[in-house]
C-alpha cells in the first residue's frame, strides 16, 4: 500500500485550526491564542529541502521567539528516522531532540465493534459550548481552541457521543477527498467505562465506508486505542521513527 498521501496529510493536517508560514525547508504552523497546544505551534522541516540545517534552526528559533512560543520541531513524517541524523546539529543549535516509534494503523478489515446503544453519536457539522465540557473533564481544556477552530475547515467531521442528552467524548477527523485522519478522540474522565470510545470508533468507520474514503488511517496513543481501531478494523501496516526537537529552557 503506497502511503505516501497519508504522510502528506500528516505533516499539514494542523492546519485546519492553525496559521502558519511556507518557508523553502518546511512550514511553521502557530496559534498566539493557544501557545499550550504542541499541535498549533510547531515547524515541519522537509529533510531534502535543507541545505544548511543552522540556519534553518536561527531561523525557527527567531519566529517563534518573536511571538512569545516555545520553538518546536517536527521531522516530516516523510523522513523517517532523520532527526537521528542530525541529533548533533539540534543539539548544538539548543534542541533537545528525541525519537518516537509510532504505529501506523488503516481501516483494512471489517468493523466489529458493538456499540453502545445507549449513547447516542450525532456528526456535527458546526461548534457546541456544550462540548466545552468534554475537554473540562478530560482536563485538557488547551484542546478547545483546536477544536472549535478546526470546526471552521469544512474538510473537519466531528462526531458527538451523548449519554442522556449530555455530551460524553467526541472523535474528529481530517477529511481530504479520499484520505481521511484520525485526528483526536477525547472522553470526559467521568464516562471512560461506558464504551464511548468504542461506539464514536464504530460510527466514524461506518461512515468512512458509506463514503467511499479510501484510506483511514490513525495513529493509536496507547494499547487501548490500539485495541479499539483494531476491533474497528484497523490494522498495523508500519512504524514511524518519528523526530521531535524543543528549545532548552536556558535557550529562551
Amino acid at each position: 500500500m503506497d502511503l505516501r498521501d497519508c504522510y502528506v496529510l500528516e505533516d499539514w493536517f494542523p492546519k485546519s485550526f492553525a496559521s502558519f508560514e511556507e518557508r523553502n525547508y518546511g512550514v511553521l504552523f502557530f496559534n498566539t491564542n493557544n501557545k499550550d497546544s504542541y499541535d498549533s505551534n510547531h515547524a515541519v522541516i522537509f529533510r531534502q529541502k535543507i541545505d544548511d540545517i543552522s540556519e534553518v534552526l536561527q531561523d525557527i528559533v527567531a519566529f517563534y521567539q518573536e511571538k512569545g512560543i516555545r520553538p518546536i520541531i517536527y521531522q516530516s513524517t516523510l523522513d523517517n528516522g532523520y532527526f537521528e541524523e542530525i541529533k548533533a546539529e539540534l543539539a548544538e543549535g539548543g534542541f533537545d531532540s528525541w525519537m518516537e516509534e509510532q504505529k501506523f494503523m488503516v481501516l483494512m478489515e471489517e468493523n466489529t465493534i458493538m456499540p453502545n446503544e445507549n449513547l447516542v453519536v450525532k456528526l456535527l457539522n458546526t461548534w457546541d459550548e456544550s462540548l466545552r465540557q468534554i475537554f473540562i473533564e478530560a482536563e485538557e481544556p488547551w484542546e478547545i481552541e483546536v477544536t472549535k477552530t478546526a470546526m471552521n475547515d469544512p474538510d473537519i467531521k466531528l462526531w458527538v457521543a451523548y449519554l442522556e442528552e449530555k455530551p460524553i467524548g467526541f472523535l474528529f477527523c481530517s477529511n481530504r477527498g479520499e484520505i481521511c485522519r484520525g485526528n483526536y478522540v477525547l472522553v470526559s474522565k467521568p464516562h471512560r467505562n461506558v464504551g464511548a470510545g468504542r461506539t464514536l470508533c464504530y460510527h466514524y468507520v461506518e461512515w468512512c465506508k458509506e463514503n467511499g474514503i479510501k484510506k483511514v488511517f490513525h495513529w493509536p496513543d496507547g494499547e487501548h486505542p490500539e485495541k479499539i481501531y483494531y476491533e474497528g478494523g484497523f490494522r498495523h501496516v508500519e512504524t514511524i521513527k518519528a523526530g521531535r526537537a524543543c528549545l532548552k529552557d536556558d535557550e529562551t
